[in-house]
């Protein structure tokens, strides 16, 4: 018997196929050719602003070009616009909002002009333009005593958002205090309209009421 030895390498060359590198020369671009576009539309696609803004990666974005100084608009004043506000619900009686916020009047007038006003004001101002909507609506004119007035907790409405109150539920508070008194009032005058009164006598005056000598 005839016994021979094969080496395992000889036995692997024939069952594999040989190792080869992976990338053995580089892809041919024509000069001056486009380049491949990867992430591309497709063939038979378009790419419009759904295709650029639905894509992967960076997000598009948008050149602004700059105008000319004569056509850049005026700077947004959103506490003008309130106090504009204030001043039509308020009228006469805005003066009298200063002391809600420890301010000089002129101030008020500064912030009406465009000024910003301190942060710690400006939710105050937030509720004195909601409190002025509401007397818009309700057709309520306050006056320097009606915001003098107490409205809840032995204050007025001018102290009660002077510490931070809610302006509509003041507002409204107020009209239903002053309206509930003008109309007891009403009813008053309605009770005593027909009612005369005794005009006092020529012999009633200087009438002594205990005798002066005892």
């Amino acid at each position: 018997m005839f016994e021979f030895v094969t080496p395992i390498e000889d036995i692997r060359a024939h069952a594999y196929y040989k190792p080869v590198q992976a990338i053995y020369s580089q892809a041919h671009v024509a000069k001056g050719g486009p380049l491949p576009c990867f992430g591309g539309a497709g063939t038979g696609g378009i790419e419009g602003i759904h295709f650029a803004t639905s894509r992967q990666g960076y997000c598009p974005f948008s050149v602004i070009v700059k105008a000319d100084v004569e056509t850049i608009p005026e700077p947004y004043a959103p506490y003008a616009d309130l106090m504009k506000e204030v001043k039509s619900g308020f009228g006469r009686t805005m003066s009298h909002l200063s002391s809600v916020f420890g301010v000089s009047r002129q101030t008020l007038y500064n912030w009406l002009n465009g000024e910003i006003p301190k942060e710690q004001h400006q939710n105050k101002l937030v509720q004195l333009a909601t409190a002025a909507r509401v007397f818009i609506d309700a057709g309520f004119k306050p006056t320097a005593l009606t915001l003098d007035r107490t409205v809840a907790q032995g204050k007025s409405f001018i102290e009660l958002l002077g510490e931070g109150a809610d302006g509509k539920n003041t507002a409204e508070r107020l009209i239903r205090i002053v309206r509930r008194g003008a109309a007891a009032r009403e009813k008053l005058d309605t009770l005593l309209g027909n009612r005369a009164f005794p005009r006092p006598d020529v012999s009633d005056m200087g009438r002594p009421s205990f005798d002066e000598n005892a």
